[in-house]
């Protein structure tokens, strides 16, 4: 009876695990995936914060997405462009595609400096 129930829970751990892997490799762009998952790199200090605002970093440019209008801004503050939270979309405001597939989830949280 013991055996029959760890063959189960072995069983169920095996089918969650696949279905996580499967699921997080499909459903972010590796560029996204390797920038808002890194957790090695720092906020700078002398980023402008308006509001508080999530914090992506892609290269050497870094982005700050306003919650409250989807505003996306530059690490001086300067807005250039915005995010589409359907898609996971930064669009720049001339219509250029900065990233796709990102989940604000999975960004840090920049708050104004008092």
């Amino acid at each position: 009876m013991k055996q029959q129930h760890i063959r189960i829970l072995a069983c169920a751990g095996i089918l969650a695990a696949i279905w996580s892997c499967s699921e997080s490799g499909a459903t972010q762009d590796s560029v996204a995936k390797s920038s808002s998952e890194n957790t090695s790199f720092k906020i700078p200090q002398n980023i402008v914060v308006i509001e508080t605002s999530y914090f992506f970093q892609l290269g050497t440019q870094y982005y700050l997405i306003a919650p409250t209008n989807m505003t996306v801004s530059d690490g001086f503050g300067k807005i250039i462009g915005t995010f589409i939270p359907s898609t996971g979309t930064i669009m720049s405001l001339t219509g250029e595609i900065i990233t796709i597939n990102l989940d604000l989830s999975k960004l840090p949280i920049v708050a104004p400096r008092e």
